[in-house]
């Protein structure tokens, strides 16, 4: 009897070996780092069995890969991509066209995690992200962020590329003990950052007039760990507070909940103890 459970103990481990994943490709563009690149036939191979449909098309010029969910209206447009002859899907256009893409009447949708994130779409529920290779959701979260927060619908990443090259806007590390689960999702913003956001063209950085607080990160070890331009911060109590506020360095710290809803995502605002928090260290 001992030797059947083993035997069936090491089947399950293989066939839990055997189940399929999609790992993050890095994409360098005239050597500037873009949003991770998830292999078209890996995404194929996890999602076909689950019941979703893929089509390669056109549309305005650009080479799309278009992803239909089980019970869903409308299908997902992720833009492709083709390295050394192999194709590749954006994965930040997943998270991007879940907050754009009405997908149907009481279709649930959520996106939990942050190296191998979760995304329920309906009836389907799938991880992205392996071991060796995990995802980076930044820019797809910093756009579900920036959607609820300045009500711009339009993908920001050369907003995060911008925040990303100056020092001056990442240089003191704010720690903040939280309690919720590893790979909650937090972001925290200022006023000079939602105010250079609602004047910049698209697809055009915007010349901030003083380093634009904006971070997002997943909790670990029971804390989140935000990049701010300032030793000291100072957090808004609601987000109707944040944006009466005559502070412009005033922060808004947001909790996601994992659920977009009405193409928007559910957010709780948290404030640390006395509604501030002192930088661990500086110019690192």
């Amino acid at each position: 009897m001992q030797k059947k459970l083993i035997g069936i103990g090491a089947l399950w481990v293989l066939a839990a070996a055997a189940q399929p994943s999609v790992g993050s490709v890095p994409w360098a563009v005239g050597g500037v780092q873009e949003p991770a690149l998830l292999r078209v036939a890996e995404l194929r191979r996890l999602l076909e069995p689950k019941g979703v449909r893929f089509n390669e098309t056109g549309i305005l010029g650009r080479y799309l890969l278009e992803v239909k969910f089980p019970q869903t209206a409308n299908g997902l447009y992720l833009r492709m991509v083709s390295q050394n002859e192999v194709p590749y899907a954006v994965f930040d256009d997943l998270f991007i066209n879940l907050a754009q893409v009405d997908l149907g009447v009481g279709t649930p949708v959520r996106v939990t995690g942050w190296a191998n994130p979760t995304v329920t779409i309906g009836p389907t529920t799938f991880s992205l992200g392996t071991t060796k290779n995990p995802v980076n959701p930044y820019l797809g979260y910093m756009y579900l962020v920036r959607k609820l927060l300045i009500d711009r619908s339009d993908a920001p990443p050369y907003l995060a590329k911008l925040l990303d090259e100056n020092p001056k806007a990442r240089r003191c590390l704010h720690e903040l003990e939280v309690g919720d689960p590893p790979g909650t999702v937090y972001a925290a913003a200022s006023k000079v950052w939602a105010e250079a956001n609602l004047k910049a063209p698209y697809d055009y950085p915007p010349d901030f007039p003083a380093p634009a607080a904006f971070h997002v990160d997943a909790v670990q070890n029971g804390r989140i760990r935000l990049l701010l331009p300032n030793d000291k911060a100072n957090y808004a109590a609601s987000l109707e507070d944040w944006k009466k506020s005559r502070d412009r360095e005033m922060l808004v710290l947001i909790k996601l909940t994992g659920w977009i809803k009405n193409l928007n995502a559910e957010y709780q605002i948290v404030r640390p103890p006395r509604g501030r928090s002192q930088a661990v260290r500086c110019g690192f």
